[in-house]
């Protein structure tokens, strides 16, 4: 049953004081990773008086997270196993063509652009969010899509044992123009504010969203909108005017239509860089330091003990001064910079530990002596971290996989819907319908490669070990490859580069031995090496022509009886 405003408003204001304390951590962390003034208010307060472009410490928390969305922003493999227990061709041919039908819907929401920004969410914030709706073709044709949401304006409700939570509220703020035109109805309310809002005793408490902007909407202006969802629906509610301007009835019967993917952590939802946000303060604070005894270690005073019998004392190159005897001149001697560096040091080295944050991300070598089983050893770490988050990756992908195709069987079941794209190298444009091609089976499985997270030169190592061990064919180490897109494709090419290797080979072999057409054939892959491949088809045709072919008018030679019985594997006469 549909709520109303009063039970709405309550749901909305209960969810965003469940999530105040989340809040908190969100907003440093976003005005850190953002810069300026506000990241110098969130590291340092408001009582030090510093701009942002002068403050002389790196921002090692966003190198840190686009070090590490880097090894994040890969989508996995999409595999879909064969339906029934029969290994027939037709459960097979079902099986690959629900694969087509999901990576259509990867593509067409284009899932490979969405990744790189949830590898810097997901850590930064601790958790992304999917809404679960469907958008159209330029052919007027609806296809589910998943639209990624900003964790900043999202407020999840209780989590439970299973960290699934059943309802949502996404409090953002959006243009007038832009929500007039999605609701022309309600314009009146858009345009328009509550004239009682000063005695709403909840006014105070619903400041749903900063000035500053968002992800969505940059200048930060417009109406507040709310979106409600649970699993009975989506509401659309302005909490201004306590109105619900829309509501869409869930067509999942799995649960809400949204996915939300959590980092693990030991009991809150957490950022990644909570607990380290006060060293990346002191260090600030330290680099300052250190700059202003820079300078007064350059700038440092002279103490005068006598007389200047020249008058004014001069200072730079060239200078002379006259001094009375037993005069004498000296500089106080500061090593407090040395120390502020050491500490600057150290401090660096806690950051990146708590950020797991290696050095060799940056292309620095961890040891002034390095071996490769050393440099091995230092990366299993940071590979164990980035395969923790790919495991909550694979299992929100495949959570979004069976919503959408659900939500495409339940929303659009007997239309006809074209697809195209390229699969396992093989090039395709078919249509599928929703009841007879998904049938209730919304099972996916999401797996990245044995060498996902690896570097590119890593990868090429790490790949041929393993393949010269036996362990992976060149088919699985291509697949790995970035790159390498139409694998069968490739594989064509190689085959019919050793075989032109080898037909080449042979010829050159018989024009050294003073073969007249083979001669011929090699001066004119001379003059012409981009018809190489034709040139050795048209000697070889014409070489395997006199084996063949018969002349006219010639009467086949009649084998002798020795000859026969030899074919027939019998002994000779007389034998």
């Amino acid at each position: 049953m549909p709520l109303d405003s009063d039970k709405l408003y309550d749901k909305i204001d209960y969810l965003r004081v469940t999530n105040q304390e989340s809040i908190v951590d969100r907003s440093r962390i976003r005005d850190i990773m953002n810069g300026g003034e506000a990241a110098v208010r969130a590291l340092l307060g408001n009582s030090i008086n510093v701009e942002y472009h002068e403050l002389p410490a790196p921002n090692l928390f966003l190198t840190a997270l686009d070090r590490f969305a880097q090894k994040l922003g890969r989508s996995p493999d999409l595999k879909v196993d064969i339906i029934n227990e029969k290994d027939s061709e037709r459960a097979k041919k079902k099986s690959e063509k629900l694969e087509r039908i999901v990576m259509s819907y990867d593509k067409f929401q284009k899932l490979g652009m969405q990744l790189p920004q949830v590898g810097r969410w997901l850590p930064g914030y601790g958790f992304v969010v999917w809404t679960i709706s469907h958008k159209r073709d330029k052919n007027g044709v609806p296809y589910p899509y998943a639209e990624l949401r900003d964790p900043f304006t999202c407020y999840p409700g209780y989590f439970g044992n299973d960290q699934q939570p059943t309802e949502l509220a996404i409090i953002t703020r959006v243009p007038h123009k832009v929500l007039a035109e999605q609701y022309p109805d309600a314009k009146k309310f858009i345009y328009g504010t509550n004239e009682n809002t000063e005695q709403d005793p909840y006014s105070a408490m619903l400041d749903y969203s900063d000035r500053h902007g968002s992800w969505a909407n940059s200048n930060g202006n417009g109406k507040i909108v709310v979106e409600y969802k649970d699993s009975e629906g989506t509401y659309v509610f302005l909490p201004e005017n306590r109105k619900i301007i829309d509501y869409m009835e869930n067509p999942l019967k799995s649960g809400p239509c949204f996915v939300i993917a959590k980092r693990f952590s030991f009991d809150q939802m957490q950022s990644q860089f909570q607990h380290i946000t006060g060293l990346m303060s002191n260090m600030a604070k330290i680099n300052i330091l250190g700059t202003i005894a820079m300078e007064d270690a350059v700038f440092t005073e002279t103490n005068i003990t006598g007389e200047i019998e020249s008058g004014k004392y001069r200072k730079g190159r060239f200078a002379v001064n006259y001094l009375a005897p037993g005069s004498s001149v000296s500089k106080p001697v500061n090593n407090l910079p040395y120390q502020l560096f050491q500490q600057v040091d150290r401090l660096e080295r806690h950051l990146r530990l708590g950020a797991a944050y290696p050095v060799s991300d940056d292309g620095q070598s961890p040891n002034a002596f390095v071996t490769g089983r050393g440099l091995e050893e230092l990366g299993q770490s940071a590979s164990l971290h980035v395969r923790e988050y790919q495991s909550v990756l694979a299992d929100a992908l495949q959570e979004l996989d069976a919503k959408r195709l659900e939500y495409d069987e339940e929303m659009f079941p007997g239309q006809r819907k074209p697809i195209a794209g390229f699969h396992k190298g093989t090039a395709y444009k078919e249509t599928y319908v929703p009841t007879s091609d998904i049938a209730q089976y919304h099972s996916t499985r999401r797996v990245y490669g044995v060498m996902a997270g690896f570097d590119e030169p890593q990868k090429i190592i790490t790949g041929l070990q393993l393949k010269q061990q036996g362990i992976i064919d060149t088919q699985t180490l291509q697949e790995n490859m970035d790159g390498l897109d139409n694998i069968s494709k490739i594989q064509q090419r190689i085959v019919s580069e050793k075989a032109e290797t080898v037909l080449f080979e042979s010829l050159m072999a018989q024009a050294a031995q003073g073969n007249i057409k083979a001669t011929q054939a090699a001066i004119a892959i001379k003059k012409n090496p981009s018809r190489m491949t034709s040139i050795l088809e048209d000697f070889y045709e014409e070489e395997e022509q006199p084996a063949e072919q018969q002349l006219p008018g010639q009467q086949a030679a009649e084998p002798d009886i020795a000859s026969f019985l030899a074919q027939l594997g019998g002994p000779p006469p007389g034998a």
